[in-house]
Parts: structure tokens; C-alpha cells; sequence
């Protein structure tokens, strides 16, 4: 496959780098097939969705903001989707990662405070249904791979008690990419098992696998939810070599393996996209794309033209890049300008399912805003609480409303 529109209008430079790059990018041709030409081939009675989770991805750390980041599947996910260029995340990991899962802002949690460390005895509360278990309870299967981050200090805290019948990753904020171990403690599992046997192996091409698998053995006749939350683009800035030979031109350590990993995430997203195509999956599959709050610039990430960063309630730690991506959509090649939080996803996602309001908790913050994105219509909100936390450290007291 030769570089095509993805390198028309590129620097020479760019295009260089581009070339390699392309053997990532396998599913150009059968995605605009199948989207503008071929009929659903599943008989799922809901659209399957797939929702990914990048980890410290700042607005300027995707090819589609940023000419000099190689992230050729994800690209051509929004371009041929709807981005979101007003879509907000908490600034930090497990708050971010509440709000998604309960619809509720953290600040109601509990969880308004930096994240859930390792020796904390706390968790998403477990009196919470979560996202994952009233899609269960309509008919949905449901599985995680990747990072959790809610809480482990008992097992009725973990993924596989919070509505995934299946979990692959790991507990924690962070952990080595190879050895998948922190502080000297393995925390890489299969469902309640130490998963040892992908020792050596990177995250993130290790969750494409485990991706892959779910979505080959899945049965078309019912609907799927995967939830594949990577570790990407979060420190230790770990990438293999055939990224890292992508960005020889950038000078800056951190921002060369920074960018190493988002091109190695974005090898992965095409390796699921592509499991989906070859599973008759993809003509009935809604896929969202979010990172979890904005870039951690001490770490590589950048935020450009945003104020601040990661940790920060400025636009550049809680507007992120998003989109949603499918042939199901009546609009594509759009960017929506309204408003989303990471709480509506909640219901935005069982609207898309068809799962009428009834069936979910009736306190949720977030607001359904399907048909606001699909139809390009205003959004149905207006406000965020970015947060609401007392504290004496300025790091945790804040508190801001837009």
C-alpha cells in the first residue's frame, strides 16, 4: 500500500517518518468500504461498543492536532468520524476513571482527591451500579483489558465484581511495560489470577491480543461492550526501538519516547479495529477514543495551545482529544463544538445502546448527549464542575465550575 492521502500534504521530513509508519496502518482500505459501501454483517440486537482510554494523552499528542506525532489509525478514526473538540476529563487518572464508570462527578465519590494509591483501602463505592453492569443487565458482555484504577484493596472492588465478566491488566496507576511489576510487586492479571506468562511483553501490544481475542471469539448474535483502558502514554516512558526509529529528529529524550508511545498505542488501535473488520463486527460497532485528562508535560506531553497540563483544572489538564468513530453515524468527517464531560458518557453510551433511561441509576451528573453529537446539535449541557475538593495543599484543594 503506498502512503496515499495520508502523506500528500506532509513535509518531506514527515513523509520520511510516515513510510515506516505505514505498516501500522492496515485497515484504511476496509474501513471506507465498509462504511460507505457493505451492510451490517452482525445480528447483535445493540451496537457493539468499544471504548478506548488513553492515559496522559495531551491535545497536542495526536497526528490530528500535531503534524510531528505518527498516529496514522487514529486519525483516520476521527477524521472519518465526529472529534469532540470540547470533550473534559477530570485532570487526574482515578478521578477521571470514576466519572466514566458511575456518571457521577468524583467530588459525590469520594474521589475528588489526586488518585487511589496502592496502599489505600478505598475504592469506587461499591453501593455505585457502574456502566459495565447495567449494560450487562440488558444483555450485554462486557470485558476490560488494561488499567483499572479504581481501587483493589478487596476483590468486590476489582472489574470482575463491577459488571466485566472478564478482566486483563493491571490495578494500579502504573507499572514497567515489560516486566509489569511496580515497587517490586507483580500487579498484572487474568481475572483474579498474577498473570506471569506475558512477563516480556509490551502493555500495549499485549492488550491488543488480549483484544483481539475477546473480539475473535465473540459471539455476533449478542452485544459486546470492551472497555481497553491502555497504560499509554502514562510514565515510565518505556517504547520498543521500532517506534522510537520513527522520531530519530527530536532532540528531546522525553518527548522522543513519549511520542514512541503514542505510535505504539496507535498500533494496537488498528490491531483491534482490524479484529473487529475481520469478525463482522465493525459495520455494528460504536467506538470511542478519549484520553483520560491532558498531557503530563513533565513527562513528554504537551498541551499546545492549552494552558497547563495534567494535575491542572486549566484547559490543557481537562480538554482532551476525543471523538467517536462509526458506520452507524448519519455525520462524519465532523467536529462537534458542544460541551461533553466525562460523566455523560454514562448515558451517553446507553442511549447509543438503546437502553432506555429507566434501567440506569436516576441521580447520574451526566446528561444523554447522543443525539446532540450524532445530529451536530447543541449540546445538553452548558457547565462542568472541573472540581470541588477543601484541602491545604494547593495540588488538592481546588475548586472550579465553568
Amino acid at each position: 500500500m503506498g502512503p496515499g492521502v495520508l502523506t500528500q500534504n506532509l513535509t518531506r521530513d514527515r513523509q520520511r517518518r510516515s513510510s515506516r509508519a505505514m505498516v501500522f496502518w492496515v485497515f484504511q482500505p476496509l474501513v471506507l468500504c465498509l462504511m460507505v459501501f457493505c451492510s451490517s454483517a452482525s445480528s447483535a440486537p445493540s451496537p457493539h461498543l468499544i471504548f478506548i482510554l488513553a492515559d496522559d494523552l495531551g491535545w497536542n499528542d495526536v497526528g490530528y492536532h500535531n503534524p510531528d506525532i505518527i498516529s496514522p489509525n487514529i486519525d483516520l478514526l476521527a477524521d472519518t468520524g465526529i472529534k469532540l473538540n470540547q470533550s473534559y476529563m477530570q485532570p487526574l487518572c482515578s478521578p477521571s476513571r470514576a466519572a466514566l464508570m458511575s456518571g457521577l462527578y468524583p467530588f459525590r465519590l469520594g474521589l475528588q482527591h489526586i488518585v487511589i494509591d496502592q496502599e489505600q483501602p478505598v475504592c469506587l463505592p461499591l453501593g455505585r451500579k457502574l456502566l459495565p453492569q447495567v449494560l450487562q443487565d440488558n444483555g450485554y458482555r462486557t470485558h476490560m483489558v488494561g488499567k483499572w484504577h479504581l481501587g483493589f484493596c478487596n476483590w468486590a472492588c476489582t472489574p470482575t465484581y463491577r459488571g466485566f465478566e472478564s478482566f486483563y491488566g493491571f490495578h494500579s496507576h502504573s507499572e514497567d511495560y515489560y516486566t509489569h511489576s511496580y515497587s517490586g510487586y507483580s500487579d498484572y492479571w487474568f481475572n483474579k489470577t498474577v498473570n506471569k506468562a506475558s512477563s516480556g511483553t509490551y502493555s500495549a501490544h499485549d492488550f491488543a491480543t488480549r483484544a483481539e481475542q475477546i473480539i475473535g471469539s465473540h459471539d455476533p448474535n449478542s452485544s459486546l461492550f470492551l472497555y481497553l483502558a491502555f497504560q499509554n502514554v502514562h510514565m515510565p516512558l518505556q517504547a520498543p526501538d521500532e517506534y522510537l526509529d520513527l522520531y530519530q529528529d527530536i532532540t528531546d529524550n522525553k518527548r522522543k519516547l513519549f511520542s514512541g508511545l503514542v505510535t505504539a498505542m496507535d498500533d494496537a488501535v488498528g490491531r483491534v479495529v482490524t479484529a473487529l473488520i475481520d469478525r463482522d463486527l465493525y459495520t455494528d460497532s460504536i467506538i470511542v477514543f478519549s484520553s483520560e485528562n491532558g498531557g503530563w508535560t513533565l513527562f513528554g506531553g504537551n498541551n499546545f495551545p492549552l494552558r497547563g497540563g495534567k494535575f491542572s483544572l486549566f484547559e490543557g489538564g481537562t480538554r482532551v482529544p476525543a471523538f467517536v468513530h462509526s458506520p452507524l453515524l448519519r455525520n462524519t468527517g465532523l467536529t462537534y463544538a458542544g460541551i461533553i464531560h466525562a460523566v455523560d458518557w454514562f448515558p451517553t453510551l446507553l442511549s447509543a445502546a438503546g437502553i432506555l433511561p429507566r434501567e440506569s441509576p436516576s441521580d447520574l451528573d451526566g446528561v444523554d448527549q447522543w443525539e446532540a453529537i450524532t445530529a451536530m446539535s447543541p449540546s445538553r449541557r452548558s457547565e462542568v464542575v472541573y472540581n470541588l475538593d477543601y484541602h491545604p495543599l494547593p495540588i488538592q484543594g481546588r475548586a472550579a465550575i465553568r
